[in-house]
């Protein structure tokens, strides 16, 4: 344990998954821990331990049930959704079937089979490359707890302090729904990813929350006055005076903006010139379908159709199952257009097909495993065209990086539109079909590739990786992975000038797009699409609001001439409080 002097300011930085300020006392919340003994059964006592874990399931479905009757009715149905799919897991064979058999066979007591069936469901989560898997893998967790707390005649936990930041080293998303009852600020973990159920939740009800925080448990106390910025993932331990009075300040104008925000919503996205700039939504969860029309956007600029398959934990999805899901996502978004990023297994993302690799971010990923891969691609493709008569929606390609890619491709799809005609099934024959430009080589390229796409969608978050060759999940080399690097701006600005000569449109869906201080170079490299986590986007209308593309254009051709990002980033600084003080304030790390 590291061992920190509580009386002096210090701060700890994570990941901010859900914006807004909160200042308040410490809780420091430690997940009850139960000792599980491999503890074994007299045989005239197993019926007896099958109807002990029959009632802890029950009493757990009864909990997810208030649970989820809480979320349906701060959050509406689709929220509810995620507590209704945790408590049918307590009946899927895999864990129910699984438990018994060990108490049956090997005559384990219930919470010892409980522990060991779903342990092993959740290592196999924790031990994948992906984020999202891991994140699962805390679901479970929940649930494990929830059994053995019933088999143990635990209660949960309901002893929260009203009105405080929870400081823990994970929650759930049942944490999250329940403190909020008891008017929790916000909540600041060592562990926990932006994908998370925790993070849609924190965000979903308006409480800021920093994640990634690594060792925040162990140097706050409960009672510890707290600082947590969730706009710069950053938390204040013991502020000074002049800290808290420079944050409440902070705070006191950040709830104004939010106030304003329904306006925002409302207004057009257009440069105060006039300039049309199309605001969409990246989406990974089917819950988020209702933040699309909150959050003002125009349409859904990536839906990363994996985490489908990811959640389902299995990599064949039928055609039917796949359909199902585009079509209501199409008709949710419709008249506003879908885009469907094709499967993109690899990378930071587990491939389910038993293949592991020394470097995935380099190897076998994307666009490259799906025409490998037939049996993948065609029920995929089949169901996305399908959905196209329900609505407009465009086709992302991940991980190019050569033109046979596309080419071979195009012809995928040409014969799925040749067997609808063939089998008389309405469809769309004019799907647009566009790529990712996250490969430096894509981008140097790029006129080649506009000639033979619909549109380009800019990865940053990959574009800047491999272009600096610096991993953002290593910490020894985090501090290096600059987005605005002038090398990553000349790269934007050749990819654009490219798309633009050959007639389409060029979109941004890396974290770049939700990075508010940086929409004014964005537009001044001729980005026409911003499209970001939905809850970003309108702090991005009202920064681009302030714009004269003109200005932006100058202010563009700066930051390619800048030495590095840290000079970008300064001249940002100065061009926002020039332009609109409140908002560069508020944004600025």
């Amino acid at each position: 344990m590291n061992l920190v002097d509580t009386t002096t300011e210090h701060v700890v930085e994570g990941i901010g998954v859900a914006p807004g300020i909160a200042i308040g006392p410490a809780y420091l919340y430690a997940r009850a821990a139960f000792e599980i003994e491999d503890r074994r059964i007299a045989s005239e006592n197993l019926e007896g331990e099958l109807v002990r874990f029959e009632q802890a399931v029950s009493r757990s479905e009864r909990d997810l049930r208030k649970i989820a009757a809480v979320a349906r009715e701060k959050l509406g149905e689709s929220s509810a959704d995620i507590f209704v799919a945790q408590a049918l897991m307590l009946r899927d064979a895999a864990f129910y079937e699984a438990v018994v058999e060990h108490i049956r066979s090997d005559r384990m007591s219930a919470d010892y089979a409980a522990h060991v069936v779903m342990s092993h469901h959740r290592q196999l989560l924790e031990a994948g490359e992906s984020e999202y898997l891991r994140e699962r893998a805390n679901d479970m967790l929940d649930l494990q707890d929830r059994v053995v707390r019933h088999l143990r005649r635990g209660k949960i936990l309901s002893t929260i302090d009203a009105e405080s930041i929870v400081v823990a080293e994970s929650l759930t998303a049942a944490d999250i729904v329940l403190f909020s009852q008891r008017a929790i600020l916000g909540t600041a973990l060592d562990y926990g990813g932006a994908t998370s159920h925790v993070s849609l939740m924190a965000r979903a009800l308006g409480l800021p929350a920093i994640v990634g925080m690594h060792g925040v448990t162990e140097q706050v106390a409960s009672g510890d006055m707290l600082v947590l910025d969730g706009l710069t993932g950053r938390v204040v331990i013991n502020p000074t005076e002049d800290t808290l009075a420079f944050y409440r300040d902070r705070q006191k104008r950040y709830r104004q903006l939010q106030k304003e925000q329904k306006k925002i919503v409302s207004l057009p996205a257009q440069t105060f010139d006039g300039h049309n700039v199309r605001l969409m939504a990246n989406l990974e969860f089917m819950e988020e379908l209702e933040l699309v029309e909150e959050y003002g956007a125009e349409g859904v600029g990536l839906f990363r159709t994996e985490v489908l398959f990811l959640m389902r934990k299995r990599v064949s999805l039928s055609e039917e199952e796949q359909f199902k899901a585009y079509r209501r996502i199409v008709e949710s978004v419709a008249p506003h257009p879908t885009t469907f990023r094709m499967l993109d297994f690899g990378g930071d993302k587990m491939l389910p097909l038993g293949h592991r690799e020394h470097n995935p971010f380099l190897g076998w990923r994307g666009v490259r495993v799906l025409l490998d891969k037939p049996e993948m691609l065609h029920p995929q493709l089949r169901a996305i065209v399908r959905a196209s008569h329900f609505g407009p929606l465009r086709i992302l390609l991940p991980m190019v990086t050569e033109l046979n890619e596309v080419y071979a491709f195009k012809e995928r799809l040409g014969t799925v539109y040749e067997e609808f005609a063939r089998e008389g099934l309405e469809y769309d024959p004019d799907i647009p079909v566009g790529i990712m430009v996250e490969v430096p080589s894509v981008a140097i390229k790029a006129t080649r590739f506009a000639r033979e796409v619909d549109f380009f969608s800019i990865g940053t978050n990959d574009l800047t990786q491999y272009t600096l060759a610096v991993d953002r999940g290593n910490d020894l080399v985090a501090d290096k992975y600059q987005e605005l690097d002038p090398a990553i701006l000349q790269l934007i600005r050749q990819t654009v000038e490219a798309a633009h000569a050959c007639g389409i449109g060029v979109s941004v869906c890396g974290e770049l797009a939700a990075r508010a201080v940086a929409t004014p170079i964005l537009l001044g490299l001729g980005i026409d699409e911003l499209s970001a986590s939905p809850i970003y986007l309108p702090e991005v209308k009202r920064v681009l609001r302030s714009i004269r593309m003109e200005e932006a254009r100058a202010l563009a051709d700066q930051a390619l001439q800048a030495r590095d990002a840290h000079e970008v980033t300064s001249l940002l600084e100065v061009w926002l409080r020039e332009h609109d003080c409140d908002v560069a304030s508020m944004l600025e790390a």
